[in-house]
């Protein structure tokens, strides 16, 4: 079975050296791992420890992404069972008082 990313990576970069990939490397991650950073070295000319920089900081982001912090996940969760049975218009009227409480309590404290 191919790699359908294998078609895209036939056209090795241009006017760039030859770079490898370390044999320790290459012995650690494995030779099908290894194979696929060959051929994207081959292909962007990048030398393999920044391709893997790279994918080490694409995952860091991906993973905030996926995973908020537990406090927020907490947080909307509380928010969610709090509203569950309450109507639309029930929940705008009591935030709506809310805010007008807010703001009366502030306006008494300035003057």
């Amino acid at each position: 079975m191919q790699d359908p990313t294998s078609a895209r990576m036939k056209s090795p970069a241009r006017n760039k050296p030859a770079l490898t990939v370390a044999p320790d490397l290459a012995k650690a991650i494995g030779v099908r791992r290894a194979n696929r950073l060959k051929s994207i070295v081959k292909y962007t000319g990048l030398p393999a420890e920044v391709l893997i920089d790279l994918a080490i900081e694409l995952l860091d982001i991906a993973s905030r992404k996926l995973s908020p912090p537990p406090i927020t996940r907490t947080a909307v969760g509380l928010g969610t069972a709090r509203w569950r049975n309450v109507s639309p218009e029930e929940r705008s009227e009591l935030l709506r008082k809310a805010v007008q409480a807010r703001w009366a309590k502030h306006r008494r404290g300035e003057s």
